[in-house]
């Protein structure tokens, strides 16, 4: 297994991520229903771009689906385009994924498929396509590059009553071929201005071993805002 410390982001968006998991019996369900948003993504304080997103979710199964544009900040001329689709079980167990890609014109694509204890993904913009394949625990969800909207499915399934105060969470990365560790803290609790209004949140620390990922999230496991200080990437989301 890749070593945390080597993962990396597609172009300049370096934010590392991690593996295995086992949700308490009292981690909370999915919360029924529709949750559709929109995130800001800033790199050094300039917006770069936006993922658009919507989850269908309640306590047997969820599913959701995005679109990121942005730029390159390496290199501002080049456009980029994500398309995903995610189909999960109870607990945000992946089923089918799947992640189309334009990078300038050249496309690209990311098929996945789950069995038990295992994970299998065909990348699409090799000729002819490569497949690839995980071990992988029976508890994970799964945290893609650059797919900033999969960050709610584990801010949901953080318990904020257990006393375990660093809680740990598998998570598989599709465009990396790889899995990892995430562990996530709440440090504590503060106010944000959303919209002009002020919000209740819980701060919590995301640590791959090498970043820490900041994430704000309120009493609903709403997501408003993730922050990668290291690398000086801010993603918000709009009111």
């Amino acid at each position: 297994m890749m070593n945390i410390s080597r993962m990396r982001f597609y172009a300049v968006l370096l934010l590392a991520l991690a593996r295995a998991w086992a949700p308490s019996a009292t981690a909370r369900e999915a919360k029924p229903g529709r949750e559709e948003g929109e995130f800001r993504i800033l790199v050094a304080g300039k917006e770069i771009g936006t993922e658009k997103y919507v989850i269908v979710s309640s306590p047997e199964s969820a599913s959701s689906s995005s679109s990121l544009d942005f730029r390159n900040p390496a290199e501002i001329r080049q456009k980029i385009h994500f398309e995903t689709r995610l189909d999960m079980g109870a607990h945000y167990l992946p089923r089918a994924y799947e992640l189309r890609s334009d990078v300038d014109g050249k496309k690209g694509s990311i098929i996945g498929e789950f069995r038990p204890n295992e994970a299998f993904f065909e990348y699409g913009s090799a000729v002819p396509p490569k497949k690839s394949g995980l071990l992988v625990g029976s508890q994970y969800t799964l945290l893609d590059t650059n797919i900033f909207h999969h960050f709610i499915f584990l801010v949901r399934l953080f318990d904020f009553d257990s006393k375990e105060k660093t809680q740990k969470f598998q998570v598989v990365i599709p465009q990396e071929t790889d899995s990892g560790i995430l562990r996530i803290s709440e440090l504590g609790k503060e106010i944000l201005v959303v919209g002009g209004r002020k919000v209740g949140t819980h701060q919590l620390r995301a640590d791959t071993g090498s970043l820490q990922i900041q994430l704000w999230v309120d009493d609903k496991h709403v997501l408003h805002r993730i922050v990668v200080q290291d690398r000086d990437i801010e993603v918000i989301r709009r009111p």
